[in-house]
C-alpha cells in the first residue's frame, strides 16, 4: 500500500468516525436517553482505559450525541431528575457543566451498553491483536496530541 498523504489520512479517519457513530447507534438501537446513558458509560470506560483524561463537558456530550447543547440540556435536566446523572461545574472553566453518571445511571446504560461492545467485537474483528495493540497506541498519541 501507498503512504497516504496527511490530508488523505485525515478525511479518511473522518469518514470512519462518521460511518462507526452511525452504525453504533443502529446497531444498538439506542435513542434519546439510553444513547445518551450509553456514551456517558463508554466515555467512562474510556477514562478508565486512560483513552480520555475527564468527565464530558454538555457541550462535548450534545456534539457526540449530534444534538445541539440546548436541545440536550432538557434531556439532561430529564435524566438528573430521574437520579441518572450528576451535573458539575467544571474545574477549571466553572461556565463548562461536567455530566456523569450515577450508579443509576450505569444500570440504566447496561443495555445499551452491551450492543455497543457486541458492535465494537464485530467492528474490530478484522484486525489481530498485535494490530489492535497498535491502532491503540496510535489512538492514544493522536488524542493525547489533540487535547
Amino acid at each position: 500500500m501507498e503512504p497516504l498523504s496527511d490530508d488523505s489520512i485525515m478525511r479518511e479517519m473522518t469518514h470512519m468516525s462518521q460511518v462507526i457513530a452511525r452504525r453504533s447507534r443502529q446497531a444498538g438501537g439506542a435513542t434519546g436517553a439510553s444513547f445518551v446513558l450509553a456514551v456517558l458509560a463508554s466515555h467512562e470506560e474510556a477514562m478508565a482505559e486512560g483513552f480520555a483524561p475527564r468527565p464530558l463537558s454538555q457541550v462535548e456530550l450534545a456534539d457526540i450525541v449530534g444534538i445541539r447543547p440546548q436541545s440536550l440540556g432538557a434531556l439532561l435536566a430529564r435524566l438528573e431528575a430521574d437520579g441518572c446523572i450528576e451535573r458539575a461545574a467544571g474545574e477549571q472553566d466553572r461556565r463548562a457543566r461536567r455530566v456523569a453518571l450515577t450508579d443509576h445511571g450505569r444500570d440504566q446504560a447496561q443495555e445499551a451498553r452491551d450492543h455497543q461492545r457486541a458492535f465494537a467485537r464485530e467492528t474490530l474483528a478484522v484486525l489481530d491483536d498485535a494490530e489492535k495493540r497498535q491502532l491503540a497506541a496510535i489512538v492514544l498519541k493522536l488524542n493525547a496530541a489533540l487535547g
